[in-house]
């Protein structure tokens, strides 16, 4: 299970790459191609010369989808501004950057020297589009650290200074040199249309969505808790009186004042109070309200009730120390480890709620239904649908956490298939319990409740969970065993029998019987055991019973077998033993249960004593006798008189 653990966190943290980047990289390849000889660019596309509906619908198709990009890519901004500060991004490496930069410039001074003006072109272009490259890089990481603090005049001057240097470059002269190389072959041509195509790919998406931003700066506007509450302009009143301007004095030194302060206890003291009464007034009044009237869907109301009471009692006290800790920090915004903090909080809480509303659908809702329609619901198989159902509940908030961590979920399921022997090499036992788990349910060898047997282990079992199958034996220890262990093993399954336990003994009556007395006896024991009202019999055996539930298993088996059903009863003179003539007595008690096997077979004991008395038999038991010789001890004795 640790190297399970360990690998799936290698898998984890090998994908937790800059997915801002990498959207980056898609929009510029989907919205932005540059077209072969003879075609202009995606970004110019709409302007093309062609009829007006078609000019018109093209514009506006192109438009909506990089709207909708635009839109993204300052969401992910926003909500995970740590990936756009990664350097370790598909688009642009700071590091590689300034190497690649110092390999162009010198490429550039030698080819200049001497006069090759096609690789200098080439080289220029390139150089252009690297550094385009880095100021959309520098741009962005600039918004994410800076885009809670920037006014609208601030992101004015930003977005201003970044176009002043997309017009310095000189794309008329770049423009020239590429329509120019298109019509060569040779390789230095294919370069420079190649890196003219990359810069003309950067510098359109780049003007475009520094267009889009001074249009609709609003959208990087930020409003803390503190604003939407108007809790700001009370900081302001506050701190406002004079006695707390004072204090205020001191309290700068640690970055805080009374307004903050006091806000924050007063808003704790509000989530206290608010939970309180979540937590004990307002549970106490649903429930009243729901016993009023109890029926199945109450039941069902008051088991959720019961289970989200503390859930909801720590969600109010989250929600308040987060508006707290917000006003606190104010007018700053949170720092991102500390709002992913929350958010993990927040969503933990209500994948809580959701399994707790899942068991209680389950054990007070269906399960009772079901045990009302099916006497005979397999415990373990609601166990194993109702894990399955919390493990996927489970699943899905550890992979919203990661996408708000940052983490490419895209990429973390594709590797799935790639490390998947690993993940099955590290887990290989842990995957073959669970599929022990499955062969157990499928092949139905045993079910919760049942007492099974096998060499090493013999009890009830408790519980069969994903792993490991939990047995309670008969002087009360529990015994854990895998499930790939008792899938692969013989076991006897002692609870898989419908009618008949065995009674199994042997009588031994004594020589001196009379053979007469002896065989009334085995009649009346054989008439004795047929009438009695706990020994199995095939007239005492429900026949429509069995065939029905052979019908519904539409498999051609025996449904005695099938079903465990022995009417077998045999009472015969078995053998002639050392000390006793022996009577086989072979039957089976209608019940399978211990207790009741156990009254019938003493009773049965009592009945065949009375016969055996009444037949004049004596129960036989090991003996030895002694014979002597009369004529033998007379001459011994004569020997020892003659010698004295």
């Amino acid at each position: 299970m640790k190297k399970f653990l360990l690998t799936l966190l290698a898998v984890v943290f090998l994908f937790a790459s800059s997915g801002f980047w990498e959207r980056v990289v898609e929009i510029e390849n989907s919205l932005y191609t540059v077209e072969t000889e003879g075609k202009k660019s995606a970004l110019s596309e709409a302007n093309a010369t062609a009829t007006a509906e078609s000019k018109i619908g093209d514009a506006s198709s192109l438009v909506d989808k990089r709207v909708a990009e635009f839109n993204q890519l300052i969401s992910m901004l926003k909500e995970a501004p740590y990936e756009v500060k990664a350097e370790k991004n598909p688009f642009y490496d700071p590091k590689e950057a300034k190497r690649e930069r110092a390999k162009i410039l010198a490429r550039i001074g030698v080819n200049r020297e001497y006069g090759y003006d096609s690789a200098v072109m080439r080289d220029r272009i390139a150089l252009k589009s690297l550094e385009t490259r880095g100021h959309i890089y520098r741009f962005f990481v600039t918004l994410a650290d800076e885009w809670t603090a920037l006014d609208e005049k601030s992101l004015k001057d930003l977005i201003e200074s970044e176009r002043k240097f997309l017009r310095s470059i000189p794309l008329e002269e770049f423009t020239a040199a590429y329509r120019s190389s298109l019509k060569l072959k040779d390789k230095i041509s294919v370069q420079i249309v190649q890196n003219y195509r990359n810069l003309k790919i950067h510098t359109a998406f780049y003007g475009d969505f520094l267009d889009y931003l001074a249009t609709n700066p609003s959208l990087l506007h930020y409003r803390s808790l503190a604003a939407m509450f108007r809790l700001d302009q009370i900081i302001d009143k506050i701190n406002e009186v004079q006695v707390f301007a004072k204090i205020n004095t001191y309290l700068r030194y640690l970055r805080l004042d009374m307004g903050r302060v006091l806000i924050f206890f007063l808003i704790m003291f509000i989530a206290w109070g608010a939970s309180f009464i979540i937590y004990h007034r307002l549970y106490a009044f649903l429930k009243k309200q729901i016993l009023k009237k109890r029926d199945e869907l109450d039941e069902l109301l008051l088991a959720n009730l019961d289970g989200i009471r503390k859930p909801l009692y720590l969600l109010v006290l989250a929600f308040g120390f987060e508006l707290g800790l917000e006003v606190l920090m104010y007018p700053s915004p949170m720092p991102e480890n500390i709002g992913l903090l929350f958010y993990a909080i927040y969503l933990s809480i209500g994948a809580y709620i959701v399994i707790v509303a899942i068991d209680s659908l389950f054990f007070d809702y269906l399960i009772k239904r079901g045990e009302i329609k099916n006497a005979h619901m397999r415990q373990e198989l609601v166990n194993l649908v109702l894990s399955i159902l919390k493990i996927t509940v489970v699943t899905i908030a550890i992979f919203m956490l990661l996408v708000k961590m940052g983490v490419n979920i895209t990429g973390l399921l594709a590797s799935l298939g790639i490390g998947g022997l690993a993940i099955a090499l590290a887990a290989q036992n842990t995957l073959s319990n669970f599929f022990g788990l499955l062969k157990i349910i499928f092949d139905n060898s045993f079910s919760q409740g049942d007492w099974i047997e096998t060499k090493d282990v013999e009890g009830t079992v408790v519980e069969i969970g994903f792993i490991s199958t939990f047995i309670r034996t008969f002087d009360n220890a529990l015994i854990t065993v895998p499930n790939a262990t008792l899938a692969n093993t013989p076991l006897k399954n002692w609870s898989k029998r419908t009618v008949g336990r065995r009674i199994k003994m042997y009588i031994g009556v004594t020589y001196g019987s009379k053979r007469e007395d002896l065989m009334n006896a085995l009649d009346e024991i054989r008439e004795m055991l047929e009438n009695h009202p706990g020994i199995a019999t095939p007239q005492k055996v429900d026949a429509q019973l069995l065939q029905k539930r052979t019908r519904r298993e539409r498999k051609l088996v025996s449904a005695e077998e099938k079903f465990g059903v022995k009417t077998t009863l045999l009472v015969y003179l078995d053998e002639f033993a050392d000390s006793s003539v022996n009577i086989l007595i072979y039957a089976f008690s209608k019940t399978v249960n211990w207790r009741e096997w156990l009254e019938i077979k003493q009773d049965v004991l009592l009945k065949i004593w009375e016969i055996l008395d009444r037949n004049g038999l004596e129960f036989a038991f090991p003996s030895e006798s002694l014979y002597f010789d009369p004529k033998n001890i007379e001459e011994s004795f004569k020997q020892i008189n003659s010698t004295s």
